[in-house]
C-alpha cells in the first residue's frame, strides 16, 4: 500500500524509455528483464550493495559510504544509475578512480565515465556521498511528534515507492534491478534501529552507536527500509518467525492486538501462497504522523501509528481498520516482495492483489464483521470512478515520475483490481484460483512478473483461456452495463436475454468497449447461483419462472451493472424483502446508480429502499441512507427541504427504533455500525428526539469521559455540533484539547467542523489551523477543512485558498494529485466551475492535465445531479400519502 491511498506524486524530470501499453499490445508479454521498460541501460546491473550512512536529524542531512558489485553484461565505459539531492566523492571502480561522475538532480541519474571501458564480469563500485533528510514522506525523512502533550521529539523512517530510494543513496531505483542489501546505520547510541533484517551487529562509541543487519534476500530497491529514534518493541515467535511491533516508547504495548494479528495472518498466508515466508522476522514500525498509510518493505511494515496501534479508545471500526490492513501489508510480503511486478505499468499486480487478500483474510478470521458484503461500499466507489469518460485502465501506460506516482489510484488499481479479481476467483472457483497462485508464486519468487505470467498460471490451474477472458477487464477502462429482457412462455417459463454496453454516468461509450462477463445468476430469494459467461448480445438463457425473483448478479461478486426490464424489476421489488442479502444490495446499488446516470427514475430506488422491510442488513440500509443523504444535501436552501428530510426520516426511524440506542449483549458489529449509521443520519435531518438524546448522551460525556463507549462517540459528537450553540462548542472545543493520540484527535476535532452556526464555523477553522493540532496530525488539516465545507462550502474554499501551502504541506509529495482531483470533489459546490478549473490548472503542472479533467468531469457531473435529484425527490414527495400531521408517508406508494 501506498503512503497514502491517493496517487502519490509528482517529480521533475522527463523520462524517456519506459514501453506503453496500446490497444494494439493485447496484452503484456511474459517478463524478461531485458524487455522491462525503464530509464536505466541493462548492460550494468546491481547485484550487492553495502551501504553506511551517517543521518544527523537536527541538521537534516546525511553521511553515506557504499559498494555496489556490479555485473558488467558488455563491455563498456559508462555507468548509469539514480540519484538525487546527493554529492558524490572518492568514486571507485575496482579500487582505481573514474576519469568523471556526472550527477544530474533534474533527471535524476548519475553517470559514472571510465578511463576505458571495463570487461564483461563483476566489478565493484565504491563512492562516498552526502544527502539529506527529507521533511516529508520520502526517501529517509525526520518525522517529529508530540507525546503525552509534552514531550517533543523526532524519529527518523523511510518511504522509498515507488522512486525515492534514491533519495537515500545512489542506486538502480528501478524494480526489475533486484539485488542483496547490507544496511550500516550510525545513530544516537540511546536510538533503537530497524531495517528489513535482523541486527548483525552493533558497536558503541561514545555518543553514537554503529548497527550492521545482516543482508537481505534480493528484491526491489524501493523495498529497503531504515527506521530509528527512541523507539520500543514487543515481540513474540511463531513459527520460526520473530515478530515485532515497534512504536514511540511508552506506547509499544498498545501494539497487542497486531502483534497477535500478525502471527494468524502469516500463518494463513504461508498456507495459501504454498511458499512459505521467507525472512527470519517480520517487524511493524508505527510512524507517529508521517505518510498516511502503509508501506510494504520487506520484514519492516511502516505504518502511520493510527493504522497500527490500539488503545482503550479505539472503536471498533479502527480495530477493523487495523486487522484489515495488516492483511494487505503482509498479502505483500508475497504480492510485490517476493514477486515484483517488472514495472509500475502492472502495479496493480502489487496492490489490487493484497486488495484482495486482505479483505479474503479478514472475512476469514472475522466472519461476524461481514467483511466482503462490507467491501461493496468501496467496489462502488470505484464503479462510479470508472463510469466516468475520464477513466483510466487498471493497467495503465507508465512513462515517466508523474505516471508511476499517478498510478497508484485508490479507486482503480486498488478498489476496482480488488474486485475484479473477487470476480474471476468465483468464476474460476476459489480452489482452482488459489492452483494457479500458488503457481505464479513457485514460478517468480525472487524475480518479476507481468499480468501475462498471471495469466498463464491460472490457465494452467484451470485450463481455460484466462488471459482472454479477463484482459479486457484490466487493460481498458470501464465496465459493462447489462441488459436483461425476459420472455415468458404460456406456462410462465421464463428465458432471459442479454446485451451490453459500457456504463457511462455521463454521455456514451465511442469506442463500443465490450467485456466478457461472468454472470452469477439467481432465480429465486434462496437458489444457488448459475455462472454464464456473457460474450454476446442476444446471448440468452433460461431462468426458471416470470413470477420468480431474479438476480444476474447474486452476491454483488460482479463488476458490473444490470438494468432488468420493467416487469422483471417490478417482480424483484415485490419480493425485495425476501432476497439474499447480496442480492439487495446488488440490486439497491444498480438502481441507485442507473437513476444517478438518468436510465432509471428515482421512485424505482425509492421503491426498494420502502421494500426493505425488517430487514437489519447493515450494508442495505447503509447503502439507502448514503443515497438519501446525497439528497438531503443537494436539497438544502431549497423550498423542497422540510418535505424531503420529514420523508427520509420517516424511511429510516423505525430502523432506529427497532435498534434502539443501546447494543444487546454479543450484538454483531454490523447491527452496532447500523445503529450508528441511521441515528447519524436522523440526526442530520432534524430528528427533534435523536438531537435531544443525543444531546443527553453528551453532557454525560463532558462530565465523565468514560460515560460513552468511543464506538458511540464519533455519531453523539456529530449530531451535538451541528447543533451547537456557544457554550457547547466550547465543550466540544475542550474535549478536543484533551485528546490523547491522533485517532482522537481526527474524531474530537473533526467535530468541530460539523458546526452550523456561521460564527462558530469561522472558530472552528481557526482551530483547524492553530497549534493545538500536533505535528504529527499537521495532514489531518486539510480534512478538517473539506469537513466544513459540507454546511459551509464558502468557507472551506476561502479558507483553502488562503492557506493552500500550509495545509498541502504534510501532503508532499502528493499535492498535484490532490489539487487536480481532490479539490474539485470537496469544492464543487463554493465556485462556478469554470472559476474552480482555472484555480486548479495554475495551480498544476500542464503534465497533470488528465487529473484535471479527472476532477472537474466529477465536479461538473455532481453539479447536473444535484439539479435532477432535487426535481425528481421534490415530485417524489409531493405525491406522497401525508400522516395526520402532514408529513409525507415512507411507505411504497
Amino acid at each position: 500500500m501506498r503512503a497514502g491511498v491517493i496517487a502519490r506524486r509528482i517529480m521533475a524530470t522527463g523520462w524517456l524509455a519506459a514501453t506503453a501499453l496500446t490497444a494494439e499490445a493485447a496484452g503484456m508479454p511474459p517478463y524478461s528483464f531485458e524487455s522491462a521498460p525503464g530509464r536505466l541501460p541493462k548492460d550494468v546491473v546491481p547485484l550487492d550493495y553495502t551501504v553506511s550512512i551517517v543521518p544527523n536529524a537536527r541538521a537534516r542531512t546525511l553521511e553515506g559510504r557504499e559498494s555496489v558489485t556490479l555485473e558488467f553484461r558488455a563491455a563498456t565505459a559508462r555507468i548509469v544509475f539514480n540519484s538525487l539531492n546527493q554529492r558524490l566523492a572518492q568514486v571507485t571502480l575496482d579500487g582505481r578512480p573514474v576519469s568523471s561522475v556526472a550527477s544530474d538532480d533534474k533527471r535524476q541519474l548519475t553517470t559514472v565515465t571510465l578511463a576505458t571501458p571495463a570487461a564483461i564480469g563483476r566489478h565493484t563500485l565504491a563512492f562516498s556521498y552526502r544527502g539529506r533528510i527529507e521533511s516529508g514522506p520520502v526517501g529517509l525523512f525526520a518525522q517529529p511528534f508530540v507525546e503525552g502533550g509534552r514531550r517533543r521529539d523526532v524519529m527518523l523512517s523511510t518511504q522509498f515507492e515507488a522512486t525515492d530510494a534514491r533519495r537515500m543513496f545512489p542506486c538502480w531505483d528501478e524494480p526489475a534491478f533486484r539485488a542483496t542489501f547490507e544496511l550500516q546505520v550510525t545513530v544516537p547510541t540511546g536510538w533503537a534501529t530497524v531495517s528489513n533484517m535482523p541486527v548483525a551487529s552493533r558497536v558503541t562509541h561514545g555518543a553514537l552507536a554503529t548497527t550492521t543487519f545482516q543482508r537481505t534476500p534480493r528484491m526491489a530497491s524501493y523495498l529497503l527500509e531504515f527506521s530509528a529514534g527512541d523507539l520500543a518493541a514487543i515481540t513474540a515467535e511463531s513459527g520460526g518467525v520473530r515478530f515485532g511491533v515497534w512504536a514511540v516508547r511508552g506506547r509499544e504495548r498498545d501494539g497487542a492486538v497486531a502483534l497477535a494479528d500478525a502471527q494468524q495472518i502469516l500463518a494463513d498466508y504461508n498456507d495459501y501462497f504454498g511458499t512459505a515466508y521467507p525472512l527470519p522476522k517480520l517487524d511493524s514500525i508505527a510512524v507517529p504522523g508521517g505518510f498516511q498509510g502503509a508501506m510494504e518493505n520487506w520484514g519492516a511494515i511502516t505504518y502511520n501509528e493510527e493504522l497500527l496501534l490500539v488503545t482503550p479508545s479505539s472503536t471498533v471500526a479502527e480495530r477493523q481498520r487495523v486487522f484489515d490492513i495488516q492483511a494487505h501489508e503482509i498479502a505483500h510480503q508475497w504480492n510485490g516482495d517476493l514477486v515484483t511486478m517488472g514495472w509500475w505499468d502492472e502495479v496493480w499486480l502489487n496492490e489490487s492483489f493484497a486488495s484482495w487478500r486482505g479483505a479474503k483474510e479478514t472475512e476469514l478470521r472475522h466472519p461476524e464483521w461481514h467483511w466482503i458484503e462490507g467491501r461493496d461500499g468501496r467496489k462502488e466507489g470505484a464503479m462510479r470512478a470508472d463510469a466516468r469518460r475520464t477513466s483510466h485502465p487498471i493497467q495503465q501506460p507508465v512513462t515517466d515520475e508523474l505516471q508511476a506516482e499517478s498510478s497508484f489510484d485508490g479507486d482503480i488499481t486498488y478498489s476496482k483490481g480488488e474486485a475484479v479479481l473477487r470476480m474471476f476467483e468465483a468464476y474460476l472457483g476459489p480452489d482452482t484460483f488459489r492452483d494457479g497462485i500458488r503457481r505464479f508464486m513457485k514460478a517468480h519468487a525472487y524475480s518479476n512478473a507481468t499480468s501475462a505470467d498471471l495469466w498463464h498460471a491460472l490457465g494452467e490451474a484451470s485450463g481455460q483461456p484466462v488471459g482472454e477472458v479477463i484482459a479486457p477487464w484490466i487493460e481498458q477502462p470501464g465496465f459493462p452495463i447489462v441488459f436483461v429482457t425476459a420472455d415468458c412462455d404460456a406456462a410462465g417459463g421464463r428465458t432471459i436475454r442479454f446485451s451490453q454496453r459500457q456504463f457511462l454516468l455521463r454521455g456514451v461509450d465511442p469506442d463500443h468497449s465490450r467485456w466478457s462477463v461472468p454472470l452469477r445468476i439467481r432465480i429465486g430469494a434462496g437458489g444457488t447461483p448459475q455462472t454464464v459467461l456473457l460474450r454476446q448480445d442476444g446471448q440468452s438463457v433460461v431462468a426458471g419462472r416470470c413470477d420468480e425473483a431474479l438476480s444476474v448478479n447474486a452476491g454483488a461478486t460482479g463488476f458490473y451493472r444490470v438494468a432488468y426490464d420493467e416487469p422483471t424489476l417490478a417482480t424483484d421489488t415485490r419480493q425485495f424483502a425476501r432476497l439474499a442479502s447480496g442480492d439487495r444490495i446488488a440490486l439497491l446499488d444498480d438502481q441507485w446508480a442507473l437513476v444517478q446516470a438518468g436510465l432509471q427514475p428515482l421512485p424505482s430506488y425509492l421503491a426498494l429502499a420502502s421494500a426493505m422491510g425488517s430487514d437489519l442488513n447493515e450494508r442495505a440500509w447503509g447503502q439507502v441512507a448514503v443515497a438519501l443523504a446525497t439528497i438531503e444535501s443537494n436539497e438544502r436552501d431549497t423550498p423542497g427541504y422540510e418535505a424531503f428530510t420529514a420523508y427520509a426520516r420517516a424511511l429510516l426511524k423505525p430502523v432506529a427504533d427497532q435498534l434502539g440506542w443501546e447494543a444487546t449483549a454479543g450484538e454483531a458489529p454490523g447491527l452496532e455500525q447500523l445503529r450508528r449509521t441511521v441515528i447519524g443520519a436522523l440526526g442530520a435531518w432534524g430528528d427533534a428526539a435523536i438531537v435531544a438524546e443525543a444531546r443527553r448522551r453528551f453532557a454525560a460525556l463532558v462530565a465523565d469521559r468514560g460515560a460513552i463507549r468511543p464506538d458511540e462517540q464519533e455519531t453523539i459528537l456529530g449530531i451535538v455540533a451541528r447543533n451547537a450553540d456557544a457554550v457547547t462548542f466550547a465543550q466540544l472545543h475542550a474535549l478536543a484539547r484533551s485528546a490523547r493520540n491522533e485517532a482522537e484527535v481526527s474524531r474530537y476535532f473533526s467535530a468541530l467542523m460539523r458546526v452550523r452556526d456561521p460564527q462558530l464555523a469561522e472558530r472552528a477553522v481557526e482551530i483547524a489551523l492553530s497549534a493545538e493540532v500536533p505535528p504529527q496530525a499537521a495532514a489531518l488539516r486539510l480534512g478538517f477543512v473539506f469537513a466544513i465545507g459540507d454546511e459551509h462550502p464558502q468557507l472551506s474554499w476561502r479558507t483553502f485558498t488562503a492557506h493552500d501551502k500550509s495545509l498541502m504541506a504534510p501532503h508532499e509529495p502528493f499535492v498535484p494529485v490532490v489539487i487536480a482531483e481532490r479539490i474539485p470533489v470537496a469544492m464543487w459546490k463554493a465556485v462556478p466551475p469554470d472559476q474552480l478549473e482555472a484555480w486548479v490548472t495554475a495551480h498544476v503542472p500542464a503534465e497533470m492535465a488528465p487529473n484535471v479533467a479527472r476532477g472537474m468531469e466529477e465536479a461538473r457531473f455532481r453539479i447536473e445531479l444535484r439539479r435532477a435529484l432535487v426535481e425528481a425527490a421534490d415530485a417524489y414527495v409531493r405525491a406522497r400519502p401525508r400522516d395526520a400531521a402532514g408529513a409525507p408517508l415512507a411507505g411504497a406508494l
